[in-house]
């Protein structure tokens, strides 16, 4: 049985430089609650490969989920994650998504041509008053899952940061956005002050 004694780090502040800490604590806690999948938000590339480079020294046996974002989002037509890094993070066993975001997509858009706010972006509101990682962490568990590429009926462990690198890590129950009410966030791993 898991230890029911939960350690949480509340970082000073955010940033990347928290990055290692928050992904060894993710891989630990999966470890310790038979967690088999962690999502990991990487926009370039470097927090995916970091998050490989522990899975492999902490011999973490479950699956590496790699979440970016979709062309286009910095760039019309270009993915920020490059084919080279995509093709390493694949041949080392680990599964891309790459996909709109789920808690502001074509909402977004027409906030910028016309103003104001829609529902996901709201949403979105809410959880960056944790953090912006927090955000991002549930938002790649909910990309994860529109994939397909993570169970819908099991913890999994989200990570992802204020920017750059890793600042945060959840232990969520995820679901895919049509079934948003059935998310449980069940369990802080690491998240910036």
């Amino acid at each position: 049985m898991p230890d029911e004694t939960v350690r949480a780090y509340a970082f000073k502040e955010p940033g990347p430089h928290n990055t290692e800490k928050t992904l060894k604590a993710a891989i630990e806690r999966a470890q310790e609650l038979g967690i088999r999948y962690i999502v990991v938000a990487s926009v370039g590339g470097n927090t995916a490969l970091q998050a490989k480079s522990l899975y492999e020294q902490l011999k973490y046996q479950g699956k590496l989920i790699v979440v970016t974002q979709h062309a286009g989002w910095a760039e019309a037509g270009r993915l920020q994650l490059g084919e080279e890094t995509r093709k390493r993070l694949r041949e080392t066993g680990c599964e891309v998504v790459t996909s709109t975001h789920a808690l502001s997509g074509i909402s977004r858009s027409f906030r910028q041509e016309f103003g104001g706010i829609d529902l996901p972006e709201v949403v979105a509101e809410a959880f960056r008053r944790f953090s912006q990682g927090v955000k991002a962490s549930i938002e790649s568990a909910i990309m994860a899952a529109d994939a397909g590429v993570v169970p819908i009926d099991e913890d999994i462990v989200a990570v992802a940061g204020s920017g750059e690198g890793a600042d945060s890590a959840l232990v969520i129950r995820t679901a895919s956005q049509n079934r948003f009410f059935d998310l449980k966030v069940r369990e802080v791993i690491a998240m910036p002050r």
